[in-house]
């Protein structure tokens, strides 16, 4: 089967609704993440430790997992880092990061920022 060819108007549809929805899944994404922030303000901070960046071809951003230590066990995490003009961040694996993790339950963290 050969691979879909849009028409002009299709095209000129996609290029106008494509950054609609990224400004909406950023936006949706800000708001779990400040939830998240507030629902962790408690939690004591720890360093992690980045050790995989994924790419997501269809949103400007990149999925960042670290692992950190909590209760003499190791945990893992990630975040989404949002590709930004302002912020030209070239992350890698190995770079360190704080975190905010749950003493009661340490598999449940959150990303705070980069160190």
């Amino acid at each position: 089967m050969a691979g879909t060819a849009f028409l002009p108007w299709e095209q000129w549809i996609a290029r106008l609704l494509h950054p609609l929805y990224v400004a909406a899944r950023r936006w949706l994404y800000a708001k779990r993440r400040q939830r998240s922030l507030a629902e962790s303000k408690g939690w004591p901070e720890a360093e992690a430790t980045i050790f995989a960046i994924g790419w997501d071809s269809s949103l400007p951003r990149e999925e960042v997992s670290y692992s950190y230590c909590a209760k003499q066990e190791y945990y893992s995490g990630s975040h989404w880092h949002w590709f930004d003009k302002s912020d030209a961040r070239e992350v890698r694996a190995g770079d360190r990061v704080a975190v905010r993790c749950n003493i009661e339950h340490p598999e449940e963290s959150v990303f705070l920022r980069f160190l």
